[in-house]
């Protein structure tokens, strides 16, 4: 992953730290405005869902490449637990566990 983009996605991941479990596994899909990085447009999205009893929510940054058909993805997140213990994750750990970013 480029620096730039993690750099980006670990700014989103931090905005959200402050919510409950509840409120992630509700949060569903969020589209935020493109950014600019390195030249190069990207499409932001947070989105959240209930996964092995703990929260997940995911910060995104994708790339597209014909008409939002042909694209990559950028990921990380973090998992919550009722408790509210938080746990951080990586774009692997998202590939190989959820099956999806």
């Amino acid at each position: 992953m480029n620096s730039e983009i993690e750099r980006h996605l670990k700014e989103m991941r931090e905005r959200y730290k402050g919510i409950n479990y509840d409120e992630i596994v509700n949060l569903g899909w969020v589209n935020e405005d493109p950014v600019t990085i390195s030249g190069k447009k990207y499409h932001p999205a947070i989105w959240g869902q209930e996964f092995d009893g703990q929260a997940l929510l995911v910060v995104q940054l994708t790339r597209w490449y014909i008409l939002r058909w042909f694209g990559a993805t950028d990921c990380i997140g973090f998992l919550v637990n009722k408790a509210g213990t938080l746990s951080e994750v990586d774009a692997y750990w998202l590939m190989h566990e959820v099956g999806h970013p």
